[in-house]
């Protein structure tokens, strides 16, 4: 694979390292149980940016029960719930995580705020590998279910949080908590 397929993983590198460096200050002031919080978050977002944005030579997990709309090179599937692979439930699980991140570090969020990230994210994510697809052939499916079960994902994530807020768990679960950061 050549050098420049891994440009968008690289940068999504250095613009992490960028924004620790702009946020140093904050993160001095943050309790050991914050900075797990915040350590795990960075980690975390290193391993999705790399599940979602570096090259691939194999795009899903077994064979496609979808027919594909080729759009520039690349393959676009635009109909929801249409194929339930593995991956489809991978990527509930793959974004779980950032659910917690979010109940964790926007505490002020509610559902509806939450769904709607979860939908901007995966969006987001969807866009880029689409972009990256035609531009420098990153061999990656656009797929509305990815969408869809990475917002579910977010959901669960918040969700499970937001109901151990309601345990005596609450006092443990508010050492995490991180505020302040833009």
């Amino acid at each position: 694979m050549t050098m420049i397929k891994w440009l968008p993983y690289l940068i999504d590198l250095t613009s992490i390292l960028i924004w620790l460096k702009l946020q140093f200050r904050t993160i001095m002031t943050l309790s050991r149980w914050q900075l797990v919080t915040l350590i795990s978050t960075i980690i975390y977002i290193i391993v999705v940016s790399y599940l979602t944005l570096a090259p691939t030579s194999v795009a899903f997990v077994g064979p496609q029960q979808v027919v594909p709309l080729m759009v520039a090179g690349a393959p676009v599937n635009l109909i929801p719930f249409w194929s339930t692979t593995a991956d489809f439930y991978q990527n509930v699980l793959m974004m779980l995580p950032l659910g917690v991140y979010v109940a964790l570090i926007k505490p002020e969020f509610k559902l509806k705020k939450v769904f709607f990230s979860g939908i901007v994210i995966s969006t987001a994510i969807e866009a880029m590998q689409f972009v990256l697809d035609i531009t420098v052939g990153l061999s990656r499916w656009v797929d509305i279910n990815d969408v869809l079960t990475n917002a579910l994902g977010v959901l669960v994530g918040w969700g499970m949080i937001f109901i151990l807020k309601k345990t005596p768990l609450k006092k443990i679960i508010c050492r995490f908590c991180i505020t302040g950061f833009r």
